[in-house]
């Protein structure tokens, strides 16, 4: 009982600070500079999120790039360029890095 009580507050208190500003973001009219900024964002944890697993870090050596998540970051990159959907993004670079260790 422990256990299931104190799963259902984590996804409370996880959901809560994840998910509940989408809706009342709706409610607020921001200025023009922070919907500037707000439209950089996704744009920006994407970048974040695809450095962090391009770069492979050696200890004593020189950072090297892995060659198959390279590759498919370009076809992540071209439906984030296209579609401005970060989600659509990702999935696109799981499959697509699914399908190169497949064939790789």
């Amino acid at each position: 009982m422990y256990f299931y009580l104190a799963l259902l507050f984590s996804v409370i208190v996880t959901w809560v600070p994840r998910i509940l500003p989408f809706p009342l973001a709706k409610l607020i009219q921001f200025p023009d500079f922070f919907k500037r900024f707000l439209n950089y964002l996704s744009l920006s944890m994407m970048t974040s999120l695809m450095v962090s697993e391009l770069v492979i870090l050696h200890k004593n050596a020189l950072s090297s790039l892995d060659g198959l998540r390279c590759l498919a970051m370009i076809p992540a990159m071209v439906v984030g360029y296209w579609r401005k959907s970060l989600m659509l993004a990702v999935l696109t670079g799981v499959v697509a890095m699914a399908l190169l260790r497949l064939f790789f």
